[in-house]
């Protein structure tokens, strides 16, 4: 199994992000929030957004690939065919504490069988 996300399972582009945090449904629990709409696809696309509130790009950057990795570990598990973005509020989460938030929305929205 590929160890990172391929370049077709990340979502990018000015427009496809603009669409999902304009018309995408979101949920959130403390210290994430998801925006998830249905893209048509035979997979799932994320893409990681931190927000300001971050120290510095060190830290927003190692938060971004904690989450990415979360997603990776637990993607199997997912019904596929949705946009996801992912919003990360500051706070001391490890890989652990991410993957369980990301299993959380999972449950709630019902992507996980």
């Amino acid at each position: 199994m590929r160890r990172n996300l391929t370049e077709e399972e990340r979502l990018k582009g000015r427009s496809s992000l603009r669409r999902i945090f304009t018309e995408a449904a979101k949920i959130d629990i403390k210290g994430i929030r998801l925006y998830y709409i249905e893209n048509n696809l035979d997979w799932n696309r994320i893409a990681v957004c931190p927000v300001r509130g971050f120290r510095n790009a060190v830290t927003r950057n190692r938060e971004k690939r904690i989450c990415r990795e979360a997603y990776r570990l637990i993607k199997h598990k997912l019904r596929s065919g949705y946009d996801l973005a992912f919003v990360l509020f500051p706070g001391k989460y490890n890989l652990s504490d991410r993957a369980r938030q990301l299993e959380t929305l999972f449950g709630r929205i019902g992507m996980m069988p």
